[in-house]
């Protein structure tokens, strides 16, 4: 991260899916459905009308669509006011739209995000 703009490495369009664990360098934008484990150090943008489901550990999180399931996050989690996040949430900074959704467990560490294990990742 720590770059003015973070160059796209990725782009899954309306209309495709991915099911299966996926891992990427700088930006993903989803406007399209993954199912499965997302990772990276980088930024995940979940676009309008994009789908989430399942385990995200991204270096920060911004979603105008949906995400279901574990959000560890190492920066930071933006949901616009389009946005709908059901998961529990691991991020030291969170920010939530007028509008927008935030329905879980949220633990924020000022450190960064927790492993799985609950320690300082």
């Amino acid at each position: 991260m720590g770059k003015a703009q973070a160059t796209l490495a990725g782009f899954l369009d309306r209309g495709c899916t991915i099911r299966g664990d996926v891992t990427f360098s700088d930006l993903l934008r989803v406007h399209g459905q993954v199912a499965g484990k997302v990772m990276s150090n980088h930024e995940l943008l979940v676009g309008e009308g994009g789908v989430v489901e399942g385990d995200v550990e991204v270096g920060s999180l911004t979603v105008a669509g949906t995400v279901r399931g574990t959000v560890r996050v190492k920066e930071r989690v933006v949901v616009h006011a389009t946005g709908r996040v059901y998961a529990e949430v691991f991020a030291p900074t969170l920010v939530v739209e007028e509008g927008g959704v935030l329905d879980g467990v949220v633990h924020m560490n000022r450190e960064g995000a927790l492993d799985s294990a609950g320690k300082k990742g």
